[in-house]
């Protein structure tokens, strides 16, 4: 009766209970491993985000043109020109970007081709850039609502 009662007995060897330990030792090193990595690839999508923000409001302070021709301290068309400057770090880390504007008068009649690039050093210390391109034609603002007008 012994050899009867030992075939019919279910349960987990040592062995088994050792391999699946094993197992989940190596899958808990793995995703530790990777945590540093994740967390890196994390911070360089902020910085991005951070660069493509400061680049679109770099394009719409030039969008917000208030008159054709340079008269007064009224944001104005003919002023838009190419610029150079940066935006030093914070207290949360982030790093120092530096804005470059490129403008060109010739490239498309009555308005203005605009690139606006910004460049980082990464934590790694590696270059990092994010580029924007868009024109701004040289409509007068005064007449912006007269489309609105019935006809």
């Amino acid at each position: 009766m012994p050899s009867d009662m030992s075939r019919h007995q279910r349960g987990f060897t040592l062995v088994e209970v050792l391999v699946a330990f094993l197992v989940m030792t190596l899958g808990l090193l793995a995703v530790i491993r990777l945590q540093p990595e994740l967390r890196q690839h994390a911070e360089l999508a902020r910085q991005r985000s951070e660069a493509t923000r400061l680049a679109q409001q770099d394009i719409e302070v030039l969008r917000g043109f208030v008159q054709i021709g340079i008269a007064g301290s009224a944001p104005a068309f003919d002023a838009i020109a190419a610029a150079s400057y940066a935006i030093e770090p914070d207290a949360l880390g982030s790093p120092r970007y530096m804005v470059e504007r490129r403008v060109d008068v010739g490239a498309v009649p009555n308005a203005r081709a605009v690139d606006v690039t910004v460049r980082w050093l990464d934590r790694a210390g590696e270059p990092q850039q994010v580029a924007l391109a868009t024109l701004i034609a040289a409509s007068d603002p005064a007449l912006a609502a007269a489309r609105l007008l019935p006809r």
